[in-house]
């Protein structure tokens, strides 16, 4: 079980009435490129361009571990860290 004081609101969805309670416990993190490893209507290789596409400084990517996203989280994931290492970029990960 993992613990973690960071939050990530689900769909990306929050109230503000939420907003205050959570951020008393909690550092709420959104994101700006969502992978789409989660669509199973969606190739792995579509949703690798997903991501390559919006490669740039400061991006935060989403991607799922979740037997659901899996086939296209692990191909998409793979190749996004090639490209980041190709164009010189760092990666780190957010784990919530």
């Amino acid at each position: 079980h993992l613990h973690s004081n960071l939050f990530r609101p689900p769909y990306g969805k929050i109230r503000r009435s939420q907003i205050k309670q959570i951020q008393q416990t909690h550092k709420i993190i959104m994101w700006n490129v969502l992978s789409g490893d989660f669509d199973k209507k969606i190739s792995p290789k579509k949703c690798l361009n997903n991501v390559v596409k919006n490669l740039n400084p400061g991006n935060i990517i989403v991607f799922h571990d979740s037997e659901k996203a899996e086939k296209n989280m692990l191909y998409a994931l793979t190749g996004a860290l090639e490209q980041i290492k190709i164009k010189n970029l760092k990666a780190k990960a957010i784990v919530l």
